[in-house]
C-alpha cells in the first residue's frame, strides 16, 4: 500500500501539472501546459497564461491526501 500511495502522489501530481485546468473568457477545460488554446481569428493563446490556479491546487491537494492516506494505511 505504501508504494501505491507514493505512486499516486507522484504520478498524480505530475499529471495534474502537465494537464492543468484553464479558464479563458467562459471557456474552461483541461489541456497540456505546452499547448495553445485557439481563439478568434486563428490566434493561439498559451494555456500557461490562463491557468485556473485554485482548481489546480485543489486537484493536487486531493490527489496527495489520497496518496498519503494509502501510505498511512500501509503502515498498519
Amino acid at each position: 500500500m505504501k508504494s501505491i500511495g507514493m505512486l499516486i502522489c507522484l504520478a498524480g501530481t505530475l499529471a495534474a501539472v502537465a494537464y492543468p485546468p484553464y479558464n479563458l473568457m467562459g471557456q474552461s477545460g483541461w489541456a497540456p501546459v505546452w499547448s495553445n488554446i485557439v481563439e478568434a481569428f486563428g490566434r493561439g493563446v498559451p494555456v500557461r497564461e490562463h491557468l485556473d490556479m485554485q482548481l489546480l491546487l485543489l486537484e493536487i491537494l486531493v490527489i496527495n491526501v489520497v496518496g498519503v492516506a494509502l501510505i498511512l494505511a500501509g503502515r498498519r
